[in-house]
């Protein structure tokens, strides 16, 4: 069989490409993203997730900590 100029499989980087698309405007939506804002909200569910937490593990073990 003759190549007519073109392969099945255009590289190891073919899949790659195939996956991030238009890569520019995905790390473009990734720089857009406040990640401050992210950080301190997860901070804050920790921080509240912290409180029930320690009641329970006060309850398992019969007050004694």
């Amino acid at each position: 069989m003759v190549n007519a100029g073109y392969d099945l499989y255009p590289g190891k980087n073919f899949l790659l490409f195939v996956f991030l698309g238009n890569w520019e405007d995905k790390m473009e939506a990734l720089a857009n993203v406040n990640w401050e804002v992210i950080l301190q909200l997860a901070s804050v569910g920790l921080i509240v997730l912290a409180g029930p937490a320690v009641i329970f593990v006060l309850a398992f073990r019969g007050g004694d900590m």
